[in-house]
Parts: structure tokens; C-alpha cells; sequence
């Protein structure tokens, strides 16, 4: 299996894609309630306990009130869509990405009989990468966190995978070693080997060009460079998209009008098409 497809189904949790996913709607409710548990008011612990609640395919036995005091509709999360893999397993990742102890605290005692029916594994995968997450957030230590993430690349668990990704986006070259160890164990195949490595040191390439990662990013996305590599550019639109800055969407727009502009019906135009489907899903009030 290559590389994406091994990632699409190991971290199983993303709703974002170069077209609108299934259930992208319902992500996006979701991280309406995660970003409310980020803020830290009086609703943050309203908000995680939703976030749990889709996690477990509980939300249909809660108050229709429940949903009201987030600001969404009388039992808009009862729908059945909220009970879908999918859906349970981005809740799970929000709630990773949040810097709450008592998120922490949910996932440290999360266990796996506690989010059945998991038919096809994503759901436990997802808690696993989850509470990974949580614990490397807080740690604030760079150097410190990078440890932690190669101890994770020996894990029997979904979190490896995720920790070698997150080692290879965060281009930590002296994690090298670790990533190639993981990587072998994944792949039997010479050339899905070489890919897997290849894009890994691409992504790497692409932050060591400046400290700011927001402008090593964007200074990748030019279409006077002739790159078409749409897994690496898919990347760092994607990277781009979750820094969430002025100054990150700027540099997705700037693309996608550079790519707006090329002449019609030319190679570098037709090659590049997925990509600029890809800006107009993630960025929907910005370039058409």
C-alpha cells in the first residue's frame, strides 16, 4: 500500500481533502464546539463534555438543551450522521489538540469498550493519536517534545504513525533514524519504502527554509518554481490551513490567484487543477 493510503487509514480522522469528504459538515460542527472548549470560558466544559459524548455515541440520550448552550440548535448532534466513525474519530482528535487537563484526563482513562461499536478500529486508533497529542502539547520544551515523539515511533499503536508524520512536519532531521526504523517496519517494498522516506525529507526541506513556518511554507507554493508534486503541495496547503493566520491564508490565496492566472488549457493550469480544489474547499470565503 503507498504511503497515502496507509496514512488516510492509519490516522483515520481527517475531513478535509481535496474535495468536500463525507460528513464534512459534521466536522465542522464539531470544531465549532472544539474551538468554544479553546477559548476557555464557562462553555468549555459544556463543550468537551459534547466532544465526549459524540466520541461515545451518546449524544441522542443528553438534553436537546446540551447542543443550545454552544450556540447550535435543539438537537442538531442527535442526528445519526454525529454517530459515524468518522465524525467520532475527528471529535477525538479535537479533543487532543485542546490544552485542557481534564481533556487529558478523559483520554488517559478513555478505554476501548468505552467507544463501542468500533467496527472498523478508527474510533480506537483515533483515541490512541489523541491522547499522543495531548501529552506532546504539553510539553513545551521543543527539544523535549521531539523525545517524546521518537519514544512514540515505538509504539504498537496508531500514535507511532502519527508521531513519525509529526516528526517529518516538524523537520526534525536529527529524528531521521527513528523515522526510517518505523518506516522499514511499515513497508516491505523497496519503492514504497523510498516514497514514504522521500516525501518525509521533502516536507523537511520545505520548513528548513525559514524559521517563521508560515513563510517557509508559503515560499514553497510559487507555480514560477514548475513543482506539481500534489501530495507535497496538498501538504503544505494543509499546514498552511491549520496555522489559521492572516498571514497563512494570505499565502494559500496569493497560490491559488497565481495558479487563477496561468493561461488556460496549459500543462502547468491542468496539472495543478487538484490543488486549487483543494484552496477552494478549505478557504470557501476566499478566491473562487
Amino acid at each position: 500500500m503507498r504511503y497515502a493510503a496507509v496514512l488516510l487509514a492509519m490516522t483515520a480522522t481527517t475531513c478535509l481533502a481535496t474535495s468536500l469528504a463525507p460528513f464534512y459538515v459534521e466536522c465542522s460542527v464539531v470544531d465549532r464546539v472544539s474551538a468554544l472548549a479553546k477559548v476557555g470560558l464557562q462553555e468549555s466544559s459544556v463543550a468537551l463534555e459534547i466532544l465526549e459524548r459524540i466520541v461515545e455515541g451518546r449524544m441522542a440520550g443528553s438534553s436537546p438543551d446540551l447542543e443550545v448552550r454552544v450556540g447550535l440548535e435543539a438537537g442538531q448532534l442527535h442526528k445519526p450522521e454525529f454517530k459515524d466513525d468518522t465524525v467520532r474519530s475527528h471529535a477525538l482528535r479535537e479533543i487532543g489538540s485542546l490544552d485542557l487537563p481534564e481533556a487529558l484526563t478523559y483520554l488517559q482513562n478513555l478505554k476501548k469498550h468505552d467507544i463501542e461499536p468500533d467496527s472498523s478500529g478508527r474510533v480506537w486508533s483515533a483515541a490512541q493519536i489523541a491522547l499522543r497529542q495531548a501529552q506532546a502539547n504539553r510539553i513545551q520544551d521543543e527539544p523535549a517534545k521531539i523525545r517524546f515523539l521518537e519514544d512514540v515511533t515505538s509504539e504498537r499503536s496508531a500514535a507511532a504513525w502519527w508521531a513519525v508524520q509529526e516528526l517529518c512536519n516538524r523537520g526534525s532531521y536529527r529524528s531521521l533514524g527513528f523515522i526510517r526504523e518505523h518506516i522499514r517496519r511499515a513497508y516491505s517494498s523497496p519503492v514504497d519504502f523510498d516514497h514514504a522516506m522521500g516525501f518525509c525529507e521533502a516536507r523537511m526541506a520545505v520548513i528548513s527554509r525559514d524559521p517563521e513556518r508560515a513563510k517557509a511554507l508559503g515560499s514553497f507554493l510559487s507555480v514560477s518554481s514548475g513543482v506539481t508534486d500534489l501530495e507535497l503541495i496538498g501538504w503544505t496547503i494543509s499546514e498552511l490551513h491549520k496555522i489559521g493566520s492572516a498571514g497563512a491564508d494570505a499565502e494559500v490565496e496569493r497560490y491559488a490567484h497565481e495558479i487563477d492566472n496561468l493561461p488556460d488549457g496549459s500543462a502547468l493550469k491542468t496539472a495543478l487543477w487538484v490543488s486549487r480544489a483543494q484552496i477552494r474547499n478549505l478557504l470557501p470565503r476566499g478566491p473562487r
